[in-house]
């Protein structure tokens, strides 16, 4: 069976066995954690490895991503060109100039029906989808609303075999809200700053939700501007 990675340094390593196509992580971080860094190395490692990348672009206009990505020396336009790096732009409500944009930001339905119709263009296709932040499309979204549209598009995305990262800025839904959805992931993420004020770190908490408890592990990260994050052993980990 055919398994994907990361393509982080450290991480991958604490995922032996890798990730199916089909799961579904959930990333939630503070902000400026680095959870968008993480987001373009997963791109960066699915183009590497043959796969099609969809990023759906709601904090920032999709044109950070790719600049993001040509930091990396992965340059955008001749993926764009032959459909293997598709971009989704959540971001600019009126007026963008992306091939496919979402019109209405309070629609969760038509972000459903956009995001289908995308994936149905692909079929047969291994995909990597990235939704960078699925949390700013619930703000002002009814919770029992919110817990319907995971349902629904968790089971589609799980029947097509899509990898999916969705990503959640902490703080923006609640707790119980964040609980309940966190049930519907096959992988959970966690990134948050730690520490002492004056002298704070990365920690990254990789896990899954066994008997109602997540169950992790938790590991000391850090981000260089050429390699990106790396999670090292050498880094210590917080037991």
């Amino acid at each position: 069976m055919q398994r994907a990675f990361f393509g982080v340094e450290g991480l991958d390593h604490k995922l032996e066995k890798g990730l199916a196509y089909g799961s579904q992580i959930m990333v939630e971080g503070d902000s400026g954690v680095g959870k968008t860094v993480l987001a373009g190395e997963f791109i960066k490692e699915g183009l590497r490895c043959g796969d099609t990348c969809i990023y759906v672009a709601c904090d920032e206009p999709p044109a950070v991503m790719r600049e993001h990505l040509l930091s990396f020396k992965v340059g955008t336009p001749a993926y764009e060109e032959t459909g293997r790096l598709i971009f989704i732009d959540a971001y600019e409500e009126n007026g963008s100039k992306e091939k496919h944009s979402l019109s209405d930001h309070r629609n969760l339905e038509k972000y459903f029906a956009l995001e289908s119709e995308v994936l149905h263009r692909l079929s047969g296709r291994r995909v990597r989808l990235v939704v960078d932040s699925l949390s700013t499309l619930f703000t002002m979204i009814d919770p029992a609303d919110i817990l319907d549209f995971h349902r629904t598009r968790i089971k589609q995305l799980r029947r097509n075999r899509i990898l999916a990262m969705d990503i959640f800025v902490s703080g923006v839904l609640e707790p119980r809200l964040m609980t309940i959805t966190g049930h519907l992931y096959n992988f959970i993420l966690k990134m948050n700053f730690g520490g002492a004020r004056h002298s704070s770190v990365r920690i990254m908490q990789i896990g899954k939700v066994k008997s109602q408890q997540f169950v992790s592990s938790r590991h000391i990260f850090t981000i260089n501007p050429v390699y990106g994050i790396l999670v090292s052993p050498d880094m210590g980990v917080i037991e």
